[in-house]
């Protein structure tokens, strides 16, 4: 189960880095998310094989609370992701840029929904990657060697696909509202309705809660854990997380504070040095061009090429590259350049099945020919067949 876990983590963010479309990026997502719950439901399962009890309720605590996490954020990032949808008319994020100036509160919402799908504090997703984290480390206390050796290899699984997650949101986020609009529709939209940037309100303000006081759902999955694994864990809660079998600790409060501190001392230091210098405004630098255009802006495929080149013996990269001359090989009239990858599981897992289950229902399909006669038949059939296997 561990071991699915993190493969399942680490494919699932690095098939999200792939797209463009933006509602298959967050599906892809959730394979990435399911991934890790299965890493805290797999060192659960091998602790309580062993009889650690209380490391196997912390470990299924860190998967429980993911699973109610991902509910939330992942909510609110397909919410973002339908206003979006509504306003530009299109999926693909190349087709966006800009939209943070025309839709501020979708924006700041699709903003909160990556920071806690990256499991950076002080939301949500940071309490139960950190749970998760703790319970792979605590795997060290396992008297197998193949436990000791695979609970911190789920650790460097979950760090790997943290790290890539947070590049995979980088994109989304920038490609999608930063910069400038990259065609009409992205560049004539307007906020969504207050009902729908209401839902995705308290979507964000619910990923804030579930960060800063942990303890509260921590309380609230207790009996369900004690049920699972014959412990509460001890895990102490409230505003504070402290895990007894090692001296980890976690104040989502005061990591907030800290947070807010640091942010007040930054824009007053701003403010205070803004005010002795005279603010001046200009134009970005440009190379020496007139003018910048959208198409000089980095595009969600170039900002994961390194990626695809580096996991490119799991993407198995396709390129076509076409170019025709006014005079060759000097003046190029137009270069033509695609790129794509090969959807592995798709094509040899998931159409082959798909392949079948047509074949067996063409198959089976003959038996329905609208002749009320012949239903009439299957029924005095089955009717013979109970009567004679039911004696």
């Amino acid at each position: 189960m561990l071991v699915i876990g993190a493969v399942s983590s680490i494919l699932g963010v690095l098939y999200a880095l792939m797209e463009h479309d933006i509602k298959r990026l967050l599906a892809y997502h959730s394979v990435e998310n399911i991934g890790i719950i299965l890493l805290g439901i797999g060192a659960s399962m091998i602790f309580k094989s062993h009889g650690l009890n209380s490391l196997a309720a912390i470990a299924i605590i860190a998967g429980l609370y993911h699973t109610i996490n991902h509910a939330l954020f992942k909510g609110l990032l397909f919410l973002g992701a339908g206003s979006v949808m509504h306003a530009t008319h299109t999926k693909n994020m190349e087709n966006m840029g800009g939209l943070i100036k025309s839709m501020p509160y979708t924006g700041l919402f699709f903003l909160i929904g990556s920071i806690s799908i990256c499991s950076l504090p002080p939301f949500n997703g940071f309490v139960s990657e950190w749970l998760t984290f703790q319970s792979l480390i605590l795997g060290f206390q396992s008297p197998t060697i193949t436990s000791k050796i695979i609970s911190p290899l789920g650790g460097a699984a979950l760090a790997l696909t943290g790290a890539l997650a947070a590049a995979c949101f980088v994109k989304a986020f920038g490609i999608s509202f930063l910069g400038m609009p990259r065609n009409s529709h992205a560049e004539n939209v307007r906020e969504s309705s207050p009902s729908m940037t209401a839902g995705m309100g308290i979507l964000a303000l619910l990923c804030l809660v579930f960060g800063v006081f942990p303890g509260s759902v921590i309380t609230l999955l207790s009996p369900a854990v004690f049920n699972l694994t014959g412990s509460y864990g001890r895990v102490a809660g409230g505003g504070f997380i402290q895990i007894n079998e090692t001296i980890s600790s976690l104040s989502p409060v005061a990591i907030l504070v800290m947070m807010l501190i640091v942010f007040i001392a930054m824009v007053a230091f701003i403010f205070i040095i803004g005010n002795k210098r005279k603010i001046t405004y200009a134009d970005s630098w440009d190379c020496g061009m007139p003018s910048l255009t959208p198409r000089m802006q980095y595009t969600a495929t170039a900002f994961t090429k390194p990626i695809r080149l580096i996991f490119k013996r799991i993407y198995l990269p396709k390129r076509d590259l076409s170019v025709s001359y006014i005079l060759k090989p000097f003046f190029v009239k137009t270069i033509r350049y695609s790129a794509d990858i090969t959807p592995f599981f798709e094509k040899y897992l998931y159409m082959p099945a798909v392949e079948i289950v047509h074949r067996i229902a063409n198959r089976v399909k003959l038996l329905q020919s609208g002749s009320l006669q012949l239903y009439l038949g299957y029924i005095l059939i089955t009717l013979i067949v109970l009567l004679v296997f039911g004696t």
